[in-house]
């Protein structure tokens, strides 16, 4: 698979690990859970994706270390980081750096986004590159370094360096718990589909749903696709996230679900993270505008939304 379009800042290229890695984690994902299968596995599945994904990933990681949407302890932070870590994406410190990195080549013009950062050539590719592909920067290419708050922290340069690693204490307790097929379902299954999962979502919230709002000379606007809204955590009203960037707020109202904000504001209300920032707080993106003149209900019902945020 050639990398098109990317000779300005670098190429990507088809990682051998990565595809070793991947094929070893589903192939032990189809075995474990159809030889160890049972409804309390089942539901341990269940329960450690949506607390590392809702908790971990989207509130721990996203909204709070990348886009600082809220303030928390340190003690806090690095509790929402571990479980970040623990749902088998990266580290706090490789998540960072890979937001940061695709969120500068998104926002050059369309000619200048490698593919490996855009979703131009369709779904098959895109989940090549995410999850098979590894990105070589070209000398003098803009980098996109973690914040030094996030690279010079010992904890969490300690996920980094254990990686994998972490799953081998939480598989034990699980072991000790409900045996091989809690272990096979809230270790590989999980792994495994959260894997995919993530990088299905990124695509579609990149290619389907609405565009209310337009960011000029930007390769990639993000789309709100609301039926993978509880699925995401409330990151598939993405087009919004791209336009409010430092808000912990996704979805606007009850009629655009996001169970990521309802953890902000849960722990809001625990006294575990403060300044806490919301769609109502923030104006619009510098330069984001409306792809058409809203009607005067719309108008109040989105104003009414915001107040009651």
């Amino acid at each position: 698979m050639a990398e098109t379009g990317s000779a300005r800042w670098g190429t990507a290229r088809l990682d051998g690990g990565k595809v070793l890695r991947w094929s070893l984690l589903h192939v032990g994902a189809l075995v474990g859970g159809a030889c160890f299968f049972s409804w309390s596995a089942v539901a341990v599945f269940a329960g450690l994706t949506a607390v590392t994904m809702c908790l971990g990933v989207s509130v721990g990681l996203h909204r709070g270390l990348i886009h600082r949407a809220f303030r928390a302890s340190a003690p806090v932070e690095r509790a929402l980081a571990l479980l970040g870590t623990l749902a088998g994406l990266g580290g706090p410190i490789a998540m960072s750096r890979m937001h940061d990195l695709r969120d500068f080549h998104q926002n050059q013009p369309e000619a200048d986004c490698p593919p490996y950062f855009g979703y131009r050539e369709g779904f098959t590719r895109a989940m090549a590159y995410a999850l098979f592909h590894t990105w070589h920067p070209r000398d003098g290419a803009p980098d996109a370094p973690a914040a030094p708050r996030v690279t010079q922290d010992g904890f969490f340069r300690g996920l980094e360096r254990a990686g994998p690693w972490l799953q081998a204490p939480l598989a034990l307790a699980l072991y000790a718990l409900g045996g091989a097929p809690w272990v096979a379902w809230g270790i590989l299954v999980r792994l495994a589909l959260t894997q995919d999962g993530f990088w299905c979502v990124h695509y579609v919230s990149h290619v389907e749903g609405e565009q209310p709002y337009e960011l000029p000379g930007c390769a990639e606007q993000g789309r709100n696709a609301g039926w993978l809204a509880l699925l995401s955590m409330g990151e598939s009203w993405h087009n919004t996230h791209h336009v409010y960037p430092a808000s912990a707020q996704m979805g606007l109202g009850w009629r655009q679900p996001d169970p990521g904000w309802w953890a902000v504001r849960g722990l809001a209300a625990l006294r575990l993270v403060h300044d806490v920032k919301s769609l109502a707080h923030l104006p619009p993106r510098l330069g984001a505008r409306l792809r058409r003149p809203e009607p005067r209900r719309t108008r109040r019902l989105c104003a009414l939304a915001l107040r009651r945020a």
